[in-house]
This record gives structure tokens, sequence and C-alpha cells, in this order.
């Protein structure tokens, strides 16, 4: 496949920027993005307040590389209704301070549409700043179903799997491998984690398994005394390791450190290999995610997109949000053509009409309550040899919500 040229890209600096910190004001009906639709060969702009640095950079950079990619491949099919499409991207710095003033600056500069981080706690000031300002935003992997109306956002969507749906299939995963009792490890630094964790609790003892017991952490806190109780305490068949980054590897290191050799089951915050170096000859340990990035997955449209992202960008995806990223470029094509028009509250509705979209990420479904996908099928990852390798694919049997 022909390497990319990227030439549709802007991308501006946040220190140039006067980041003031505070959530601007709804502007005057009729004031944002010159009108409804654009005429025939002006530039469509995208604005995308993402991390590309900082804790928040290892699931958004995925998803905005492969945006970056998606945006060129459309200009070279003639854009959207005519016009070519511009990306325009502010690195946070995962910042929670930067995402509101990065927001205001680019829909003051006549952003249609707004990407934001792949983290609700990380990115709300950003939707809401997009949500006063009329401007359809969407997360390209956020997974709480908090983000679209239940968290107030209703012209905000995501990408995402849902954490009912990814929890769901932990669960449903550990006991179809006969493993009976179950410790949960959790991560309470996010609301994404803190979920996840009890949802695979919820789904998991409702198959019939024993939940032992819960121990919670922060991000990047040593469990070294939680090892200490597992290891005094009954045995666990499984242990889910509920956490995402860094913090998470170095749990999962001080588990096998800690003679925990029971299999551990995690969920996308733990997708890529960034922090498998740390613990050599790892096993028995497995992902519940998006699709593998690793020229194994069960659709052949993944693999092809991920090796056009390793040839653009010299290496693999780090985990499977780059599927998202791309399906978040679909997603907006399709709904401007369906609404024809720019306007935030109409490429909502038919984003809410999306009823099982073929999109790379998976079959894609919105309603007017939900706005992120709960029943969308998962990947099941392995750790082999240091590396990430698909397993399985399997839609969850049940959400519990």
């Amino acid at each position: 496949m022909r390497k990319p040229a990227l030439i549709s890209l802007t991308v501006a600096a946040v220190g140039a920027l006067a980041l003031s910190g505070c959530v601007a004001a709804a502007p005057d009906p009729g004031s944002n993005s010159g009108g409804e639709t654009a005429a025939s060969g002006d530039t469509i702009l995208i604005g995308a307040v993402m991390a590309e640095t900082g804790f928040m950079s290892p699931f958004d950079t995925p998803a905005l590389n492969a945006m970056k990619i998606a945006v060129d491949e459309l200009n070279d099919a003639g854009g959207i209704d005519g016009s070519p499409v511009e990306l325009s991207v502010i690195d946070t710095g995962s910042d929670f301070e930067k995402y509101a003033p990065a927001a205001q600056s680019l829909i003051d500069d006549g952003a249609k549409v707004l990407m934001v981080t792949c983290d609700y706690d990380t990115a709300v000031p950003a939707s809401q700043v997009a949500e006063q300002n009329n401007i359809l935003n969407i997360a390209p992997c956020v997974g709480d179903t908090i983000y679209g109306p239940e968290g107030g956002l209703e012209i905000g969507f995501s990408l995402g799997n849902a954490v009912p749906g990814e929890a769901s299939v932990m669960a449903e995963f550990a006991a179809d491998q006969g493993w009976k009792s179950a410790v949960f490890v959790k991560d309470d630094s996010i609301k994404y984690t803190q979920n996840q964790c009890e949802t695979a609790a919820k789904r998991f003892t409702e198959l019939g398994g024993t939940e032992i017991a819960t121990y919670t952490f922060k991000q990047g806190d040593s469990i070294k005394e939680t090892v200490s109780k597992i290891s005094g305490g009954e045995a666990p068949d499984v242990v889910f390791n509920c956490s995402y980054g860094e913090g998470g590897g170095k749990a999962a290191k001080e588990l096998r450190d800690g003679g925990i050799d029971t299999p551990i089951v995690s969920g996308f915050g733990m997708d890529g290999t960034f922090w498998l170096g740390a613990i050599p000859g790892l096993t028995d340990y497995y992902i519940v995610t998006y699709p593998s990035v690793w020229g194994d997955d069960s659709d052949p449209k993944v693999n092809e997109a991920s090796a056009t992202y390793e040839e653009v960008y010299g290496a693999r995806p780090e985990n499977g949000s780059m599927t998202t990223g791309n399906a978040a470029i679909e997603a907006v094509q399709i709904a401007f053509d369906e609404a024809g028009s720019w306007d935030g509250d109409k490429l909502a509705a038919a984003f809410t009409g999306f009823t099982d979209v073929p999109l790379l990420v998976g079959p894609t479904s919105f309603s007017e309550e939900l706005h992120v996908n709960v029943d969308r099928p998962q990947r099941v990852l392995q750790v082999a040899d240091g590396a990430l390798t698909h397993l399985e694919t399997r839609a969850p049997e049940k959400v519990i919500r």
C-alpha cells in the first residue's frame, strides 16, 4: 500500500496558546464555524485535543496517528462533500487544565468536530466546551458509558468499547477457562478501572464464581502489601488486574515477583507491549481489548491498517486504539453524509441512527440514551514470548450495567 504523505495536517503547539484553564461561555447563535455547511472546496477543520505526551499518550497516540492516516486517505479520495479535510492537533500533555482552553482555541479556528482524549475524567473539560458551542465531540476510545447523556454530553460519542461489555467478556472468558475463584485488584485512580473491576466481579459471581477479595490501590502505588495478603489467604484461580499504563505494569510485576503465578486478566488499559519488558518470561496473562494490531487479527482489514500504520510510522501501533482513530474519521464522514450539515445536533442525530455500522473497530451502534458501544465483539490477547498474540474474538454473552 502506498505510504500516505500526510500533507493535510496542521499540528498546533500547546505552548503557543494562551491556555487560561477556563471553560469559555457559549457564543452567540450562528457565530461558530461559518454556518451549518461548508462551501464545496472550503477546508473542513477537525480539531483534536489529545495527549501525544504524558500518561494518556500510550492510548491517545495510536488513535491520533490513525486519524492522520485516515484523513490523508480521505483527501486522496476527494475529501468530504468535495472539500479537503484538515486535522489540527493540540497536544495537551495529559494536563487536565489545558483541555478546555485548547478546545476553545480550535473551535475559534473553525473546527467542525472535536476529537478528545481517551479517558472521560481527563477529556470532559474539552467535551463540555464543544457541547456549549454545539460541536460534535468524539472520544476515540473512552470506555465509560458516562460519555454521553449520562454525563451531560448530548452530542458526545465514543468509538470505544464500553466497560460493561469489556468487563463482562473478561469475566466470561475467565469462567470458560474453568476458573472458579478470583481476586480483584482495582486501580481507584479513574472511573474506567473502578467500574471495570466492579462489573467483572458482578458478572463472574453471576456465572457461579467466587469473589475471594477485592483490593484497591492508586496508579503508581506499590501493591506489595496486597500481594502478601493474596499469598497468605485462599489461593485464587485467577486475578483480575483492573489498571492501566505503567501503574498496571508495576502491579503485574509485583504480583509475579511475589509468587502469584495464577492467570491474570486485564482490559484495554493493559493493551500494548510498553510494560512487558519489565517482566521477562511472563505467561498466563490475558487482555480483553480492541482488535489485535500485531498482524494476526480475525479481520483482514485490521491487519492491513496495522501494516499501513507501520509503513508510515516505522513501528506497529502501540495498542488497539489505532482502530478507534480510524473509525472516528469513518463515522464523521458517514454522519455528515446523512446529516448534510456540520451542525452538532444534526450530526448527533445521525450518530444515534447507527446500527451495527461496519467500522474498522467493529460493528458500531448508538442510541439516544447510550453513546458508547456495549455489545461489540472484543479480542482476547495473550502474552507469549514478550509479545501479544490474538487468542480469540468474542462478544459479551450478557452485559452487566
